[in-house]
């Protein structure tokens, strides 16, 4: 036993919502996401169909491009 105060527990209500709220939260982030990257990759394949460059660049800035996104929303 110890000497700390007792916690009050979460009520089976309250721990189904946080759970609803964390499934919804993370599926909202993970279309987001998808939604950002297909957009980048729609962009770059039209930008490099109509401009005929290589395809060894249009690779890079697809990395490039994806590798921004993660590094600037990884904090959030």
């Amino acid at each position: 036993m110890s000497d700390d105060p007792a916690r009050p527990s979460r009520s089976d209500a309250e721990s189904d919502r946080s759970v609803f709220a964390a499934l919804t939260n993370g599926s909202l982030r993970l279309l987001g996401d998808l939604l950002v990257v297909s957009l980048w990759v729609l962009f770059l394949t039209l930008l490099f169909l109509e401009t005929a460059w290589p395809q060894w660049a249009f690779y890079g800035a697809l990395l490039l491009g994806v590798g921004v996104y993660v590094s600037i929303t990884s904090g959030w």
